[in-house]
């Protein structure tokens, strides 16, 4: 490695427990400039013909090699049994640090939202702030994400913010369930009583 590079990983900060959308940005970034995105992407899958198959794991050695040591030792334990697949490695960390359920999304809504200049901020750093925060929000949409789920969300979180502290043991309950519709969280709808599952926690009717 240069000189050059070893100037450029150095700015690479190494993923934590709370920088992760910072770290992905500039991971990927690092990972393009070696040419190693494509493979960790997904979009250059391994070769069927025998002679191109090592190349191809080399360059996988690496990219995992390249994750490996950019991420602190208490976040290894996400990926521990993959450390020679980037792949893998790469939406374990994603699936660790960015739960793309209804209730992050809000919290993330939730904090945007309260966002207020402070007293010694340019409005260029106000602004700077505002564009992390929306991309945090971008971050936790999964892919069928549509305009008609953000209608959805919004309508149940402004009545889960509207309800008065009283009600929070039955909202913070909502906010862990993987949809939320006007069904979910309008009342009135029938007689509902809370299911503890594995993953969750779920109505039923």
């Amino acid at each position: 490695m240069s000189t050059s590079d070893n100037n450029l990983v150095a700015k690479v900060k190494p993923l934590s427990n709370s920088n992760y959308t910072e770290w992905c940005g500039e991971m990927k970034a690092w990972l393009m400039r070696n040419g190693l995105w494509r493979l960790v992407s997904g979009k250059e899958p391994k070769p069927s013909e025998a002679k191109e198959v090592e190349k191809w794991e080399i360059k996988s050695e690496k990219a995992a090699g390249e994750i490996y040591l950019l991420v602190e030792s208490d976040q290894r334990v996400h990926f521990r049994g993959h450390e020679e697949d980037p792949i893998k490695m790469w939406s374990l960390l994603e699936a660790a640090h960015l739960s793309k359920k209804p209730g992050a999304r809000f919290n993330a809504y939730d904090d945007l939202f309260s966002i207020r200049k402070q007293d010694d901020e340019s409005l260029v750093d106000l602004g700077t702030r505002i564009e992390k925060a929306m991309q945090a929000i971008q971050n936790l949409r999964p892919a069928d994400f549509k305009i008609e789920t953000l209608d959805e969300e919004l309508q149940c979180m402004a009545l889960i913010r509207a309800l008065p502290e009283d009600y929070r043991h039955l909202t913070m309950p909502l906010l862990l369930l993987d949809k939320l519709d006007k069904r979910v969280a309008e009342p009135g709808q029938g007689r509902r009583e809370w299911i503890q599952g594995e993953e969750a926690i779920q109505w039923r009717e």
